[in-house]
């Protein structure tokens, strides 16, 4: 159990650039954090806490975009539930709906708890986890890696593991 805890999920580099053919809408006047999420992954509760953490120490300098994949051919509603809803109720974070993990394709993202950081110019400051470890929030280097771009324009580190399920 506690090597499951600590693996980290196999992911290739992600696009360096925001794409422009993504229906996710990078924001041009502050940093854009988009979090890929499976809404039916224990580990995303974690998640979605660390990224209280991020938005109450950086006081409205980022857009976070919450992004839950969701697989084709399970029934309608399927991503509904304390995980969406525990999204959709944290002030200034947008939800939205990835259906067949179309947009994780475009970011080159396959593990629930992925996030990216973007300059309002599209170019990417941070890739990995936001958590020290499958389900485990506290004080850890990515997400103290993306207040620090946020805050200062710069970090120790600009990629950390990602530590949850598949996206599909």
């Amino acid at each position: 159990m506690a090597q499951e805890e600590f693996t980290p999920v196999k992911a290739a580099p992600p696009v360096t650039l925001f794409p422009r053919s993504s229906a996710i809408q990078l924001v041009s006047e502050k940093p854009t954090l988009v979090l890929f999420a499976h809404p039916q992954c224990p580990c995303t509760e974690a998640n979605l806490h660390e990224l209280v953490g991020v938005l109450a120490e950086t006081q409205n300098k980022v857009s976070v975009i919450v992004v839950f994949t969701i697989p084709d051919g399970v029934p309608a509603g399927w991503e509904l539930g304390d995980l969406w809803n525990s999204a959709t109720n944290i002030p200034g974070i947008r939800v939205i709906r990835d259906q067949g993990g179309r947009e994780a394709h475009r970011f080159d993202v396959e593990g629930s708890g992925h996030a990216l950081l973007y300059a309002p110019s599209g170019k990417l400051l941070f890739s990995g986890g936001i958590t020290a470890s499958r389900g485990h929030e506290g004080d850890n280097v990515g997400r103290s890696a993306v207040v620090s771009f946020i805050l200062n324009g710069h970090a120790p580190v600009n990629h950390t593991p990602v530590f949850g399920c598949s996206l599909l």
